[in-house]
């Protein structure tokens, strides 16, 4: 999700599910993740070494998402 606030800067997150409950969500301002367990622990240590994957995450909620608003 995104949000153009009235200074003109973005803020956002992807948030991500499994199975109907929280799995991950990164918060693009602060580039950190927030696990809901155990399991998502794997995924957040794989995403943090992959620079590319959280930089594509950033744009994509800074740039497309809120050409799309």
């Amino acid at each position: 999700g995104c949000d153009l606030l009235e200074d003109g800067s973005a803020r956002g997150f992807h948030q991500y599910a499994y199975n109907g409950k929280d799995f991950i969500t990164m918060d693009t301002n602060t580039m950190t993740f927030t696990t809901a367990d155990a399991a998502a622990q794997v995924t957040k240590r794989k995403w943090e070494v992959h620079e590319t994957c959280t930089e594509q995450m950033k744009h994509y909620v800074e740039n497309t998402c809120i050409e799309r608003l």
